[in-house]
């Protein structure tokens, strides 16, 4: 058996096992699924109920201003409570609900879907009434709709000690 040889029958013995893995995991799926098996896909599957949290800092490290954008990326309409800001910092977390915004009550706030709201959150203003906050290193905030389901951020560093 010459090396060229050699190296057809490997790759043809790799190309089979290949298939006969897809063969039994298609077949699993089918199984598992009943008889009405969905196809295999990768796009991402739109949920009634959906909403995405994201912060925007002004700075790299110590900022002053966080941008908190929510969209909601359901199919219905979205009803929000106000956002609660957590501030951790170890093994403590310090929670602070938004009541008003420019002296005004807006929340709940209704959502539309592919809609996005903006606020703009002066760390400033909570350093100054609470000075322990400045401790904190990381933030998050959290959002909970009508029903009850939470909804998260992605938590941002404030500081690094």
């Amino acid at each position: 058996m010459t090396n060229s040889e050699s190296i057809f029958l490997k790759i043809v013995l790799v190309i089979l096992i290949l298939l006969i893995g897809y063969i039994i995991f298609s077949r699993t799926l089918a199984f598992a699924k009943g008889p009405q098996k969905k196809k295999m896909s990768f796009k991402k599957r739109s949920k009634p109920v959906a909403a995405n949290i994201e912060l925007v800092k002004s700075h790299r490290s110590n900022p002053t201003h966080i941008e908190l954008i929510v969209t909601n990326e359901g199919t219905k309409e979205l009803d929000l409570h106000a956002p609660v800001l957590l501030f951790k910092r170890w093994f403590t977390t310090r929670k602070f609900k938004i009541l008003k915004v420019e002296y005004s009550e807006i929340y709940p706030i209704l959502l539309e879907p592919s809609a996005s709201y903006d606020l703009n959150i002066s760390l400033d203003q909570l350093y100054e009434s609470v000075p322990e906050l400045q401790l904190a290193c990381r933030m998050s905030v959290e959002m909970k709709n009508i029903v009850g389901k939470k909804f998260t951020s992605q938590t941002i560093r404030l500081k690094w000690l």
